[in-house]
């Protein structure tokens, strides 16, 4: 499968927050805009199972640290 690169602009505050979302989940910043387009357009089977791999991992740590500061919390009120 051959690919094709293209240039997008967004807004300063959505870029923002995949700027934030990728050091969260050390994606790249490709990784997360090809897998929310497949999710979008509903072709998510056509990202390499490798891909969906690691977006599933980095979803599973981003997760694991909102669990973690949600316990951290109910703790310290305690």
């Amino acid at each position: 499968m051959s690919n094709i690169s293209i240039g997008i602009r967004i807004p300063t505050n959505l870029h923002k927050r995949l700027e934030v979302y990728i050091a969260e989940t050390h994606l790249t910043k490709t990784e997360v805009i090809l897998n929310a387009l497949a999710q979008y357009l509903g072709a998510s089977e056509e990202i390499p199972l490798s891909h969906r791999a690691a977006a599933l991992e980095a979803r599973m740590l981003e997760l694991k640290s909102l669990v973690k500061n949600t316990s951290s919390k109910n703790i310290s009120a305690i």
